[in-house]
Formats: C-alpha cells, structure tokens, sequence
C-alpha cells in the first residue's frame, strides 16, 4: 500500500518544493517593496498581497487552472505551483514585511555611513537580519503548502490524496489508502517540523541566546525581542494597514 503511493507522495513534495521556490523570492521582495518609498509600487503590491491572501487557495487553482484555459493552457503541475506560488509570496511578503522593519535603523544609517551601496546594505545587514526572525515562520509556511498541495486532487492530479483516492475507488476499500495517505502527510509534516526546531536552534546560538525546548519557546522570543525590538506579532498585520 505505501510503495503505491509513493509516486503521489513524491508529486506532492515536488509541487510544495517549485511553489516555495516561487514563492519565497518573490515574498522578499514584496517585503522589501512595502518597505520602500514608492507609494505607487508600494500599493500595487498591497493590493496583490490582500488578494492572494484573501482568496482560497482553491479559488486561486481554480482560476489558474480554469480561468486562464482561454488565454494560455497550463498543465496540472504548472497551475498548481502557479496558484500556490503566488499563494505563497503573498503570505512570506507579510513575513519579510515585517522582519524588514524590525531592522536597527542604526545599522543601516551606520552602513550608509561606510558607502555600501543599496545592495550591498540589503546583502549584508538586512538579508541576515531577515534570515535571523523569519526562517521558522517560512518553514511554517512551507509545511502548509506542502498540504495544501491536496487541493490539486480537485483539478484531477495524482499527488498523494488524489493517489490514494484512486487506490481506494480501484480496491473499493477508501479508508485504508486514506489512513496511510494521512500517516505519509503526518510523517513528512513532522520532519518539517524538526527542521523548524533546528533552525530556531540555528537561530538562539546566532543570537547568543540558550534552547530549551518548547517549554522556553516564549522566553527565547521574549529575549529576541529585548534584543532586537522585533514583536513577533507584527507578523500578522496585514499589508493594508501600512501607513507610511
């Protein structure tokens, strides 16, 4: 039973890993553009994150996949890490946002004090800065993705549900296929999970700060905060209430 649904499991991983690849480059620089100073772009691109954030990720397959037929035709594949690329940016866009903004203006004003040019000030302090606070909530993105890859059942894929749907409707037996198609997604979600841990492990020895487990989860952000005067709970503000 599980080496049949191997092949689904594999689809699944494989259109998780090409939406984040979309996703999370284009998440940084939504970030770093609602964080900059034309007002234009820097609206545009609230509005494309209220959108993408606002719709089902169903709704935003179905479009692709459906909507855009008259215009371009786009495999299953291709719609779904289309629909679930732009999914992904407008959620990271939220968390580079505000990770961006957590920034030490003193940093930046001190590099600007050594001529590092706009890309060098972006390499070098804030990309680190970034990559310090908003690795665990992107691996938290990356496990949701990777389950809502279930939804590309809906447009006829074979990714791991659509596989073990299939077994069952073949076998006349649902149930079991489903149970192992629940343990393959509770395995590879928890291996997601354990990499969190390591990155915000990766995290408190970068920072100089101990890890102790889930128990000592606030206090680490509680710390990170005094150190940084980063609150994590900016991180769910949505983009359209950006005043400046």
């Amino acid at each position: 039973m599980i080496v049949s649904l191997l092949p689904g499991l594999w689809l699944s991983i494989l259109m998780a890993t090409v939406s984040i690849l979309i996703g999370i480059p284009l998440g940084f620089v939504a970030g770093l553009i609602l964080n900059g100073s034309n007002k234009a772009l820097r609206w545009l691109t609230i509005a494309l994150v209220e959108i993408f954030r606002g719709f089902p990720a169903l709704l935003t397959l179905y479009l692709v996949y459906f909507g855009l037929a008259e215009i371009i035709t786009l495999d299953r594949f291709a719609a779904v890490v289309a629909a679930f690329g732009v999914t992904t940016a407008a959620y990271t866009a939220e968390i580079f946002r505000a990770s961006i903004a957590s920034v030490p203006r003193g940093q930046v004003e001190a590099a600007q004090a050594l001529a590092l040019t706009k890309k060098q000030i972006t390499s070098r302090v804030v990309l680190p800065h970034v990559l310090n606070i908003a690795v665990p909530p992107v691996i938290g993105i990356a496990i949701i993705t990777f389950q809502g890859t279930a939804l590309a059942y809906a447009i006829g894929a074979k990714e791991l549900l659509g596989s073990a749907y299939s077994i069952g409707m073949i076998n006349f037996r649902v149930l079991e296929p489903l149970l192992v198609a629940a343990l393959l997604y509770l395995l590879f979600t928890s291996l997601l999970a354990w990499m969190e841990i390591l990155a915000d492990r990766r995290v408190a020895r970068i920072s100089g700060t101990s890890f102790d487990g889930g128990a000592g989860a606030a206090r680490r952000r509680q710390r990170r905060q005094r150190k940084t005067g980063f609150d994590a709970s900016v991180l769910n503000t949505p983009a359209s209430k950006i005043t400046q």
